[in-house]
């Protein structure tokens, strides 16, 4: 995500030196790295603007002050990664994304571990649920978890059927916050992403699933649900539960070509049936594949509102190309050809001649208004399950559900990760394995009704009812409505 920085100026030698070996590691300039992150972040991010306007520009220069002081004592990548991380989480914002791929091998951690000891050492000391073995989907690696401070937890490796992935390695460790969980792996640092325990299932946000083997095991309703993780089908599942209800389950928006294939296999079966659940839980998002979906939900065409982009050098170079490209050369996606008309067309010939000589701050970018055929008659109703590890496109898919009047919205809140968007290239930073994203635009909605901070909250609050019985209870609501 992409933030606008201040006007900080640092001399070449610094980023001459930011990166070299010294006694087999990685070093790095940490102050180095911070500035160009606070540079680029005050040019080119959408939501620093927003910040300024909501007065808290205080905060923010002495949270950077702070930052600065500390990143000047620092060289080693690790340990600059969380400075990093803080200056990015001020604005709490899962779309603005600082992000280190440890390719230094040397910086794995191992803390060996024997099964049977681990198991005997288990019931000597009260464990918190977290604590145990855990297992992945194919039952190709195995876990254990164990608590090594008050708030933090490794993940060491029992077994693993890759050879890369020794014994004893700490593969994931996680920290406990107000939410639950956040990680970071043995190979990648990240910026606070959550991770939920459900029960027996560990849900690492919607990038792996993993299942209780010991002290305790798997419900078979748990079971069913880790199934659909197998071969990275990524929670994908279609069932017909009633005469009158079929569930189709989609953990992450990953990878649309997996959700065209099972909602193109099941089409006949979703249409000829009266209600449809989507269960969304855990999913946080990727692409767009829920627009998949759209025959059955569309009750009337679908107005998505225009994205403001904010213009900077950066963002109007990274932006011009792709503005051109619409309008020349409109994408031959069957299920948006229709949304691509004259007047769209002319609106982004229009914003490619006058972003470059606008002097505003945002441009108001244009949006499609999206199509179907028909308005099929069954599914008659459907439920959308939503929970709080669900962000980004399901969140936006939550919001266009709002103009769909079969739909209702079941659940919890969402993540709240919205209201900025639009990445269109990384930031480099001095350091190469740091991986910054920077947002440039932001949503129909974000000036209005902001949701990064409440997410969005459904209709049909189930915080009160077991997980594992809200479909039921779903299924029981869809026949009173």
């Amino acid at each position: 995500m992409k933030v606008k920085g201040l006007s900080i100026f640092f001399c070449i030698s610094l980023v001459l030196y930011t990166c070299h070996t010294v006694s087999a590691q990685q070093q790095c300039n940490c102050l180095a790295n911070l500035d160009t992150t606070i540079k680029k972040t005050e040019l080119n991010y959408v939501g620093y603007p927003d910040m300024i306007a909501r007065k808290l520009l205080p905060q923010y220069t002495r949270q950077v002050a702070k930052l600065r002081k500390d990143a000047a004592k620092e060289s080693d990548p690790v340990k600059c990664f969380p400075i990093l991380n803080a200056y990015v989480s001020f604005f709490n914002d899962k779309h603005f994304d600082i992000e280190y791929s440890i390719t230094d091998t040397t910086r794995f951690q191992y803390n060996y571990l024997n099964e049977d000891a681990f198991k005997k050492d288990f019931t000597t000391q009260k464990r918190d649920s977290i604590e145990g073995i855990w297992v992945n989907p194919d039952s190709s690696m195995k876990l254990a978890v164990q608590k090594i401070s008050p708030t933090l937890y490794q993940a060491v490796v029992l077994q693993s059927k890759d050879p890369k992935i020794k014994p004893g390695l700490v593969y994931y460790t996680f920290t406990r916050d107000k939410n639950g969980f956040v990680f970071n792996r043995y190979d990648w640092m990240t910026p606070d992403f959550p991770v939920r325990q459900r029960g027996g299932l560990l849900f690492v946000w919607n990038f792996e699933v993993w299942a209780k083997a010991y002290p305790s095991t798997i419900t078979e309703y748990e079971r069913s649900e880790f199934l659909t993780w197998r071969n990275y089908n990524f929670g994908l599942d279609c069932k017909k539960l009633d005469n009158d209800h079929v569930l189709l389950s989609i953990g992450s928006f990953n990878r649309d070509d997996k959700i065209k294939e099972i909602i193109q296999k099941n089409d006949s079966l979703i249409r000829s049936t009266k209600n449809l659940i989507v269960d969304l839980r855990g999913n946080g998002g990727g692409n767009s594949g829920w627009t998949y979906l759209l025959p059955y939900f569309y009750t009337q065409p679908i107005v998505q509102g225009n994205t403001y982009l904010r213009l900077s050098p950066d963002n109007i170079e990274s932006n011009l190309p792709g503005i051109k490209t619409t309008y020349e050369k409109p994408p031959k996606d069957t299920r948006l050809m229709r949304s691509y008309t004259p007047t769209v067309l002319d609106q982004y010939k229009k914003a490619y001649e006058e972003i470059p000589l606008s002097k505003d701050q945002f441009y108001s970018l244009p949006s499609l208004t999206l199509y179907s055929d028909s308005i099929l008659k069954t599914p008659e109703k459907i439920a959308l399950v939503f929970d709080d590890l669900g962000g980004s496109s399901t969140e936006y898919f939550f919001y266009i559900s709002m103009q769909s009047k079969k739909i209702k919205r079941y659940g919890e809140r969402t993540l709240g990760m919205m209201d900025y968007m639009g990445v269109s290239q990384q930031t480099k930073l001095p350091f190469e394995d740091y991986y910054l994203l920077i947002p440039d635009r932001k949503a129909a909605w974000t000036d209005t009704k902001p949701t990064n901070k409440t997410g969005f909250v459904p209709e049909h609050d189930l915080r009160h009812i077991p997980r594992h019985k809200w479909i039921d209870y779903i299924k029981t609501d869809l026949g009173k409505l």
